[in-house]
């Protein structure tokens, strides 16, 4: 669970966006740990006072950071800090946190901040004035329309970064996650997509993309049209799909724990050649013969041939869950089927049903014993 999740939960209740779920599971964690308390009724505190201004927010936020730094570079002493928001905006109010909890709410701070908005359009890194960003969380989909007539649908847990207008010779937007693609054909100005490890250009077609930091690989599909890809470590490197090809990268920067303890148990280092492969589209095996990389538009979850923790971690997206393996033989057990409008405890149900193991769920979070 840990200090990840408890932010995220209360990001979600400060805004508004928490399940009844959530709520049970985020009253747990309070309950069982003092330190959660306190930050919790400390962030409280500071989100009733604080006014409605995101560049305001952006303020106080910046300023946090800084007094964290200081800290962090005099030390844990054991003694309290104070935080002054009031100094860093108007009407806010003065708490005393401890200088873990003070880094706590940076964190808090800014997931609330991004339920709630972000911080406007103001330059913020890379991220300047006349863009937008549209993200969801796990359990939800997305329509967006972009000012060029494309439409673009995004996956769970997935972002995408758009000009609210194009101009120049290029349409560049960046993905980050799952999305289907109906580029508006223009051969004048190429619509090209930038991942962490691919740039996709196009003139106008349908294709699936899916390029998930924590995924082992990142998956091009295209349905209509062409594309050109572009490794990011190798840019005169090109590669043309022809419709219903699907190129596979290897994701060697691929943070998922289930992963690394099923294989190594150890990161990728070095400069490692990105290793793809060109392969058809992959039609279930079954009497069902849909279009695996597709069947998401259509609110189906199929799998073919998947070991449980690969399995696991599509269901983390697709439910909105977190699965954690207290069973290790269990992350072997490998998978096929298709889940249409079924619950996360009616697939499991399903899943034990072929292979025996167990679990408990605790509000969001599944162990698999």
């Amino acid at each position: 669970m840990g200090n990840d999740r408890f932010i995220e939960l209360v990001s979600k209740q400060l805004t508004n966006e928490i399940t009844p779920a959530e709520k049970a599971e985020l009253k747990y964690l309070v309950d069982s740990d003092p330190s959660y308390k306190k930050q919790l009724e400390g962030m409280n505190l500071y989100w009733e006072h604080s006014d409605t201004e995101y560049t305001d927010d952006a303020i106080a936020f910046q300023k946090i950071q800084d007094k964290i730094k200081r800290l962090e570079a005099a030390g844990n002493t054991g003694d309290a800090e104070i935080i002054d928001f009031a100094a860093a905006s108007k009407n806010r109010s003065l708490f005393r946190f401890w200088p873990a909890a003070a880094a706590s709410l940076v964190l808090i701070t800014a997931g609330a901040l991004f339920f709630k908005g972000n911080f406007s359009q103001k330059k913020t890194g890379d991220v300047t004035a006349g863009w937008v960003q549209k993200s969801t969380l796990k359990g939800q989909k997305l329509v967006a329309t972009l000012a060029d007539g494309t439409k673009v649908t995004l996956n769970s847990q997935s972002s995408i970064r758009y000009p609210a207008a194009f101009d120049g010779d290029t349409r560049e937007i960046m993905l980050s996650g799952e999305a289907y693609f109906d580029v508006f054909k223009d051969h004048q100005h190429p619509f090209i997509i930038h991942t962490n490890k691919m740039d996709v250009k196009v003139l106008g077609t349908t294709f699936n993309l899916r390029s998930y930091p924590q995924d082992t690989v990142i998956e091009t599909t295209l349905i209509t049209g062409a594309i050109e890809v572009t490794m990011k470590d190798r840019p005169s490197d090109r590669i043309i799909l022809k419709p219903n090809e699907k190129l596979i990268l290897k994701n060697n920067e691929a943070g998922n724990p289930k992963h690394l303890r099923r294989d190594t148990g150890k990161a990728a280092s070095g400069n490692i050649a990105p290793q793809y492969t060109l392969t058809s589209l992959t039609h279930f095996s079954g009497k069902d013969s849909s279009v695996i990389e597709t069947a998401w538009m259509k609110n189906r979850f199929i799998f073919d041939n998947n070991n449980f923790a690969d399995l696991a971690d599509k269901m983390e997206v697709w439910y909105g869950v977190d699965i954690q393996f207290k069973n290790e033989k269990a992350k072997q057990f490998v998978f096929s089927g298709v889940f249409d409008n079924d619950s996360i405890t009616q697939a499991l149900d399903a899943l034990r049903d072929i292979e025996k193991f167990d679990y408990k769920a605790y509000g969001s979070v599944i162990y698999i014993y």
